[in-house]
């Protein structure tokens, strides 16, 4: 299953990007490509696809600071995204319906564009002296002026795992979620925390059962608003769960039960590649 976000076609030029020459020859080229969002959703072009301008025409847009963020290289097709200013666009398309929807490769960009421009909108001020950052490297770096403080875009980590014992498997729900939907469990990782260790943690917390053991199985980028999902198959003690005060409810399905609940509630939820929680119950499913 390729996952939505993953396998993205850019090169980052991490090198080249560092020469401002560089990131200006990009925004001049007669291919460049800019994606546009609005409050973090996708702004649409009158045929309802995802609005891609050139740069040029993309600055026209009244665009917050740092105006057009350069994501990287298609080949040699330069890429960039910007956030234009509330009420300068109709509303954009939810981004997790835009995504859903979307081309792989547009998915993953956009994916990119929304974990920067976030972080742009959250690190406006330097956090060692309050001062404003200016931008670097195209946007993908910010540098303060006041005192040479360097800021890079983070990225949160997060452990998202199917519990299981035997032909059994633990999934719970939040309350939010619509009724009969239940899915993996997942937290984020805690400083000095191994991934193993975050996958053990997250389950005692969230069920009070014990974790045996846990492997990997794939990651993916999720930005809501930057999170790397590291999806894990995580064998546990049999015993009967206790939902944690942040789940309404955690409960022991079968196989025939995870299936039904497969093919029902969460197909309806979103498409088999928009998550991962849905390829680690495929995985455990034909017997990973």
């Amino acid at each position: 299953m390729h996952l939505t976000f993953t396998r993205s076609p850019l090169d980052h030029a991490g090198i080249r990007r560092t020469d401002p020459g560089f990131i200006d020859a990009c925004l001049g080229h007669p291919q460049a490509r800019a994606v546009l969002l609005a409050g973090g959703d996708v702004v649409l072009s009158p045929e309802g696809e995802p609005q891609i301008l050139h740069p040029a025409q993309a600055a026209e847009f009244p665009l917050q600071p740092p105006g057009p963020v350069f994501l990287g290289l298609q080949d040699e097709t330069p890429w960039f995204a910007a956030s234009v200013e509330p009420g300068a666009t109709p509303p954009g398309l939810d981004f997790r319906r835009a995504t859903m929807v979307a081309e792989p490769d547009i998915a993953a960009i956009l994916g990119r564009a929304r974990a920067i421009l976030s972080w742009h909108g959250r690190r406006r001020h330097c956090s060692n002296c309050g001062a404003e950052n200016a931008p670097a490297e195209g946007g993908t770096k910010l540098v303060c002026p006041a005192c040479g403080t360097e800021h890079f875009p983070r990225t949160d980590p997060s452990v998202i795992m199917l519990p299981f014992s035997g032909e059994r498997c633990v999934m719970g729900r939040q309350p939010a979620w619509p009724p009969g939907l239940f899915a993996t469990l997942a937290g984020f990782m805690e400083p000095g925390e191994t991934i193993e260790e975050a996958c053990a943690r997250e389950v005692a917390e969230e069920t009070g059962l014990k974790v045996i053991s846990s492997r990997y199985i794939a990651s993916q980028p999720w930005p809501f608003p930057s999170t790397l999902m590291i999806g894990l198959l995580a064998e546990i003690e049999p015993g009967e769960p206790v939902a944690a005060d942040d789940i309404e409810e955690a409960r022991w399905f079968t196989r025939d039960e995870v299936r039904e609940l497969y093919e029902g509630p969460m197909m309806r939820w979103g498409p088999p590649h928009y998550s991962i929680s849905r390829l680690l119950i495929e995985t455990w499913l034909k017997g990973g």
